[in-house]
């Protein structure tokens, strides 16, 4: 033991220290979306590295390559898994991702909503009538884009809809390509800051899902493939740890958590504390409530047959 000891101060008296363990590798999926927060101010400010975990990042812009790579185990997790494609994946293959956060949007909570451009007179949905759109890339947005035309009263065919990159709707917008878009943030806020276009309307999956367009529509979270939770459970419970430190901190600074975006996405400095944020929530704060609003807009996309069948958002929900 004497010898131990010695040995111990000799190497910290010469400058060699004894040898650490290497940390645990994750690989985490990110969009260039707001909704990935989370992923961005963990990285940023240190909270995943001071648990033990380096995060490989993989951009993966569109949602539907984000639900594969995570099925086929190519990813550990992604920084946000639209509902969709996650409950599409669980459908298809029960178990293969599962949520450790959601996200909730509404009109107080902005995430998608419809714009048109300016000087193009839109003051309702169904004004949108002969016009040309763009939605965000996905069967999740386009699907809800056109729930919320049909219940202002337009069919397919009474407008063009098409799919494009949400980093090129503003270009699309200000060319005079397209009358409108549905569209994500920062998108939004961008166009309106530029003059570019402006809101029709926000809490679009509130209103058509839950008819209230103030309620809270959990359609996306942060979420594990089902690999990472089997095989590497006490990483992913470290890495869960480190992702409800993140949604502290959104909540707790927000501030400081949206400067994260400048590096992430598009946003401009001069809005970036403008720029809406949807309600990042820990799955021990989500009520029964949530749960159900959240089981509601699934259900809803099976109807309207999104998703193959029936799918209990309840398993595929962890808490650890």
């Amino acid at each position: 033991m004497r010898r131990i000891i010695l040995l111990a101060t000799l190497l910290a008296a010469t400058g060699f220290a004894a040898p650490s363990f290497a940390a645990d590798k994750v690989i985490v999926g990110y969009g260039t979306g707001t909704t990935a927060l989370p992923y961005f101010v963990g990285v940023e400010t240190g909270i995943f590295a001071k648990r033990g975990i380096d995060i490989e990042g993989a951009k993966i812009p569109l949602n539907s390559n984000l639900q594969s790579s995570l099925i086929a185990n190519q990813i550990d997790a992604a920084a946000v898994m639209l509902a969709v494609e996650g409950m599409a994946g669980n459908f298809v293959k029960p178990g293969s991702i599962t949520y450790i956060s959601l996200n909730a949007q509404s009109d107080d909570y902005r995430m998608e909503q419809f714009v048109a451009r300016k000087g193009v007179d839109i003051k309702s949905l169904a004004d949108f009538k002969g016009k040309k759109l763009v939605a965000a890339p996905g069967i999740g947005n386009v699907t809800i884009a056109k729930a919320a035309l049909q219940a202002a009263g337009l069919k397919e065919g009474d407008y063009k809809l098409d799919q494009l990159d949400t980093s090129q709707h503003i270009n699309v917008l200000t060319s005079g390509q397209y009358d409108g878009a549905f569209t994500l943030e920062p998108n939004a806020t961008m166009m309106r800051a530029k003059d570019v276009a402006y809101t029709v309307e926000a809490g679009v999956v509130a209103d058509i899902v839950l008819g209230n367009r103030k309620a809270k529509a959990y359609m996306a979270g942060g979420a594990l493939s089902q690999k990472f939770l089997a095989d590497r459970p006490e990483v992913a419970k470290r890495y869960v740890a480190a992702w409800d430190e993140a949604l502290d901190f959104i909540k707790q600074k927000p501030t400081e958590a949206r400067q994260t975006l400048l590096k992430y996405t598009p946003t401009a400095p001069e809005i970036v504390n403008d720029v809406p944020l949807v309600l990042f929530s820990k799955i021990s704060d989500v009520s029964q409530a949530d749960i159900e609003n959240f089981q509601k807009y699934i259900d809803f996309s099976v109807k309207i047959g999104v998703i193959p069948g029936a799918v209990d958002v309840r398993r595929y929900i962890v808490k650890f």
